[in-house]
């Protein structure tokens, strides 16, 4: 089954159900990342209004998939390989409501976070309470790979501004960030 769960076909069920998904997680990043890296799990993230929408259509385009609904993601597990490869992410949490209005075009058919975007949502994961710790790791390598490939272009005081969104004060620990990484010392996650 997770053969058939690609990015592609995932927005292609979204699309024709009338939504126009962000893509998240590691394909909605591999623009910015200076270098591409293997994930099974297709993250979307869309508006509350076509959360229950995106569910069903994708339900019903991936049947043998086991769906698990929390209050900030439906997930799409493959039994087969025990694997989830979709997340449905839902905007319940300020810094995905903002998401929205930061995204860059892919095309006709879903939008990507822009770069300030990608990286504080990088950084929200690195900071979550409830992120496993192997998890935040990954997160940590996707935030330098992310800086280390755009950091002439990104807009320091746009990131500054969101990172304070992600809670209070966030702003001064990317600024901490960003120097441990200008002097090649490992970040803490």
């Amino acid at each position: 089954m997770a053969k058939r769960v690609t990015p592609e076909a995932v927005i292609k069920v979204l699309n024709v159900a009338g939504i126009r998904p962000v893509l998240m997680g590691t394909y909605g990043l591999v623009g910015w990342r200076g270098e591409p890296r293997a994930t099974l799990g297709v993250d979307v993230l869309v508006h509350k209004r076509d959360v229950r929408k995106a569910v069903h259509s994708l339900r019903k385009a991936f049947p043998k998939l086991i769906v698990t609904d929390t209050a900030v993601v439906t997930r799409f597990e493959d039994p087969a390989i025990g694997k989830v490869v979709i997340d449905v992410m839902k905007p319940t949490q300020p810094v995905y409501k903002l998401i929205f209005r930061h995204t860059v075009s892919a095309g006709r058919t879903h939008d990507i976070p822009d770069l300030e975007m990608s990286l504080i949502s990088k950084f929200a994961a690195m900071t979550s309470l409830n992120r496993a710790p192997e998890r935040k790791m990954q997160d940590a390598v996707d935030f330098v790979e992310i800086v280390k490939h755009n950091r002439e272009e990104i807009d320091l005081k746009k990131l500054h501004r969101l990172a304070d969104k992600v809670y209070p004060n966030g702003s001064e620990e990317i600024i901490a960030l960003f120097s441990d990484i200008d002097a090649g010392r490992t970040i803490r996650v």
